[in-house]
């Protein structure tokens, strides 16, 4: 009798032993599954948003890049002519072809700047908007004679991008404007640099070569300014 009783007790000893090795190895409910998915779907999403703002800091750093090549260059083309050239070409309208093999007042001024070797095809571009940089020449003051000055325009930007610029140049060229001009298009070119700073709102002149307008342009003016679209334009002016 007492052999029967060992055996039936280690019997379920067995059993017991079984049981707590098999709730040991047990898989996840499905409410710990649902929270594993939920911080790994956080995670990738703090990724995917970091990965963006990486994206663009890096769009907006190759647009700058972009429009300090191109001061330069101009500067060096038409310095020797003493002014720039006021007929131009639509620059958002052309194609690289059309870049490097228009002439003339059928040109851009942007263009004349590639064919003179002084920039290259992409230097030309602006990257957001994936037009090429519309420049005109414009007199410094409203009552010169000739265009000593230039402007170059940058298209098709965010609100964040617009002021991301901003942030960047604003204070760094002679003439600085907000307008509006969508990707494919251009705002109204000014015709002089010594317009009238506009001192609140979302468009308008920052800064520029009037008597009072070499202000410095401070980051509450500029997280003013630009739309909240995605048509926003600036419009830098150099002499």
């Amino acid at each position: 009798m007492e052999n029967i009783m060992n055996k039936f007790v280690n019997k379920m000893k067995s059993k017991a032993n079984k049981t707590l090795a098999m709730k040991k190895q047990r898989g996840m409910s499905l409410l710990e599954v649902i929270i594993v998915l939920g911080i790994i779907g956080t995670m990738a999403a703090a990724v995917v948003i970091l990965a963006q703002r990486a994206f663009s800091s890096q769009d907006i750093t190759d647009l700058v890049d972009n429009t300090n090549s191109v001061r330069v260059a101009a500067g060096n083309a038409f310095h020797d002519a003493g002014e720039y050239p006021t007929t131009v070409g639509d620059a958002t309208k052309m194609s690289a072809a059309d870049l490097t093999t228009k002439k003339g007042d059928a040109a851009a001024m942007v263009g004349t700047l590639v064919q003179l070797g002084q920039v290259s095809e992409s230097e030309a571009r602006n990257g957001i908007s994936g037009d090429y940089f519309q420049m005109q020449g414009v007199k410094i003051s409203t009552d010169a004679t000739a265009a000593k000055g230039f402007i170059l325009e940058i298209n098709g930007l965010d609100s964040g991008e617009c002021r991301s610029v901003l942030t960047q140049v604003a204070n760094q060229w002679d003439y600085v404007a907000v307008s509006t001009a969508k990707a494919g298009a251009i705002s109204t070119a000014p015709t002089s640099l010594d317009t009238k700073v506009d001192a609140s709102g979302t468009t308008g002149v920052l800064r520029s070569m009037s008597a009072d307008g070499a202000v410095n342009v401070t980051p509450n003016r500029i997280a003013e300014a630009c739309n909240e679209t995605s048509d926003n334009s600036v419009v830098l002016g150099s002499k």
